[in-house]
Order: C-alpha cells, then structure tokens, then sequence
C-alpha cells in the first residue's frame, strides 16, 4: 500500500533531502575554508579533472606589505613544508612554484611573494576512478617587519565538481617556469668565465624572449649570486665550503619574465656545460 506523507512531514523531508545534498556538494567543493593567521590565510582549492591527473592549488594571501618565500628563500628565510601524509586515495601530489620575484628585506635580497601566490598542485590518485581526499598540514613563514611562522591544516576533496576556481588555477600554472631540455639550453644560453673577478663568476646570456631575473638554486653549502649587466646576468659563486671550489652538481637556474624557463648547468672553471 502506497505511504502518504503527512504535512508536517513533507517541509522535515525536503529539509533532509536539502541538507544531504549541501553536504554532498561541499565534500565536492572547489575550494576549502581559509585558515586565517595574524597577516595571512591559506586553503586548498581544486578544478575538475586533467587528463591522468588531478589539479589543485595551495592559496596564500597576504596582508599588504608582508611576503612569503619561494623554494629557494635567497640570503634569509624559509621556504614552505608540505605534508600530504594524512590524505587518503593519493599516489602523489607534485607542488609546483610560479616564478618568484626579488624582494628587497631590510637590506637583503630574498626570493618569493608578495600579495599571495597559488602553488598549483598536480595530484596522481592510486584509484584513477575515485577522488582523492587531500589533506594537508601547511608550514610557511608570513614576514612584513618581523617574520611569523604559521601552520595550517587545510582539507579538501578532488576533483572539484564544479569550475570556479580554474581560472586561478590555469593562471598559476602557466606562471610556473617551462623546464628545457638540454638541447634547449645550448641553444638559448652562453655562459662564459669572467677573468679578473675576486670570485668565480661566469656570464649568462640568454637568446630566448625578453628576461627580467635570474635565480639560481646550487646544492648544500654552496651560495650563488646573481645579477643583470648590459642586457646578460652575471653570476657570481659568493660561499661555498673549504674542500670544495665548484660545485659537483648542477646549479638549477629559473629566468623570470614574459616567457619564465628553468634549466640546469654544470659551473667550472671554463664554459659551463649544460
């Protein structure tokens, strides 16, 4: 025998109905609630699937004049922590960096962000068929006169289900340096010892679209300076350790501009060799 519904019954069922469907739509969301802190706030946000993989960002805003660090903080700083350990379904998330600036912190350069940055994050589930519950504990340093460390613990279900925050997305992606090839390399960029220096110093010349920074990033122990000159960047081996002159490995450098690249070259005492 058919049920009836009594109308009492029928708004306390459509309010049931309206709040599973709420809930369903938030696990599902593009974006997580902000974590607010003293100068700044971070979520999680998220598009609709990419091919193979998931896409999301890791959303920083800053208070006017304060600053975060890039992966490689230059002469002071810290860069972020990420800690994906706690999320379920994930394979892998890969944190990628937009090309930072240089900022001028009481007399010394450092290297990141200011009024808030998206880190986009390319996230591999193990069952390609489900979503991924991303769950993040987030350490980075918010600085305007004093620097503060801040923590925040960020959740959020991916894929999105719908497309609001793609733009913000796509717009940081496309603001991450283009990693060239070696053949790319040679072909784009001449760098050569420069006699007479005090330290050893070499200069890059970059063929490719117009260039406005230069970062380099050598391995532990080793600190690199870098700065434009007629059109080129000079590149000077500032610090290194008492046993070894020239680095063993090579520098990793990211050139900023209209068209922002990444490229890897072995430094020496003579031309250095992609």
């Amino acid at each position: 025998m058919p049920m009836s519904l009594s109308r009492m019954q029928v708004p306390f069922l459509a309010m049931m109905l309206t709040c599973c469907a709420s809930a369903s739509a938030r696990a599902r969301d593009s974006a997580s609630a902000w974590a607010n802190a003293p100068k700044s706030a971070a979520r999680l946000i998220a598009a609709p699937a990419g091919e193979g993989s998931y896409r999301a960002g890791i959303e920083i805003k800053l208070a006017p004049a304060t600053i975060t660090y890039w992966r490689s903080p230059g002469e002071s700083g810290v860069p972020p922590v990420f800690d994906f350990s706690h999320s379920s379904n994930l394979r892998s998330a890969e944190v990628s960096f937009p090309a930072p600036k240089r900022i001028d912190e009481q007399g010394t350069d450092v290297f990141g962000y200011d009024r808030g940055v998206v880190l986009p994050v390319r996230i591999t589930p193990k069952q390609p068929s489900k979503p991924v519950d991303l769950s993040l504990d987030l350490d980075y340093a918010a600085c305007e006169k004093i620097c503060l460390p801040v923590h925040a613990s960020l959740q959020l279900s991916v894929p999105a289900q719908d497309a609001s925050e793609t733009p913000a997305l796509a717009a940081a992606e496309a603001a991450v340096p283009r990693r060239l090839s070696a053949e790319e390399t040679a072909r784009n960029i001449a760098i050569t010892p420069l006699a007479g220096a005090d330290k050893p110093t070499w200069r890059l010349a970059w063929r490719g679209p117009p260039a406005s920074d230069l970062f380099a990033e050598p391995p532990d122990l080793f600190f690199i300076e870098t700065k434009g000159e007629s059109g080129d960047f000079l590149v000077t081996l500032a610090e290194h350790p008492k046993d070894k002159a020239l680095p063993d490995a090579p520098v990793r450098f990211t050139l900023t501009g209209t068209q922002p690249v990444e490229f890897s070259l072995h430094l020496d005492g003579g031309a250095a060799k992609p």
